[in-house]
């Protein structure tokens, strides 16, 4: 429950798109996420992207699916 609040202040869409899901007859939703690596930043913006775990720069891109999706 912890995470689906810091994720809905994060995106204020989260609720509908649970909402759908819910509405559709889903009670699994599964969520992934995946570092995309980018060129390192230069100046104070360079840290924001860097990734301690992959020890690489990058954006982390997130996916929030219903389990009908890969049925």
């Amino acid at each position: 429950m912890e995470v689906l609040r810091l994720l809905s202040a994060r995106a204020p869409r989260l609720d509908r798109a649970l909402k759908k899901i819910a509405k559709k007859g889903g009670v699994v939703v599964l969520l992934n996420g995946t570092l995309v690596r980018t060129r390192r930043r230069t100046g104070a913006d360079n840290r924001k992207n860097y990734s301690g775990k992959h020890k690489a720069h990058g954006l982390l891109f997130l996916a929030l699916t219903d389990v009908s999706a890969y049925t």
